[in-house]
């Protein structure tokens, strides 16, 4: 019996990003759903349930940090990881006090990111969400 494809929302405004992050996702055997915009992120988020939520950090029409407090109150429990070019300890920071559980830095090794969302998404409501090498906040 092959088991249930876990949900990934991935918000990132640029478009080449998502295409090539839905393709990797998938490649790892997860269903994705792309949005463009935290607009539409959120509107994902509240009209679906995912198993974790991908966002870049900056996106063009609000605040990935204030987009991350939004999921993780109609989520409840699924884990958000921010992507960022940014690698200040300030950023993280501020990602870790939105609830995010990891912050990776781009240029993605994807070694990093698959291990993360493996990690994350197969451990027990919680469990210690930190990776070493994923960085975590």
């Amino acid at each position: 019996m092959q088991r249930a494809r876990n949900r990934i929302l991935c918000v990132d405004d640029h478009e080449d990003s998502r295409g090539m992050m839905k393709v990797l996702l998938e490649m790892w055997n997860y269903e994705v759903a792309l949005a463009g915009a935290a607009d539409d992120g959120l509107y994902l988020a509240r009209s679906e349930p995912f198993d974790l939520y991908l966002l870049d950090a900056h996106l063009p029409d609000g605040s990935a940090f204030e987009l991350c407090e939004q999921i993780c109150v109609v989520s409840g429990h699924a884990p958000v990881v921010l992507i960022s070019t940014a690698p200040y300890e300030a950023d993280k920071q501020r990602g870790s006090h939105a609830g995010a559980v990891a912050y990776l830095t781009k240029p993605l090794d994807f070694d990093v990111l698959e291990a993360t969302l493996t990690r994350l998404i197969t451990q027990a409501p919680g469990g210690d969400l930190e990776n070493p090498g994923a960085r975590p906040i």
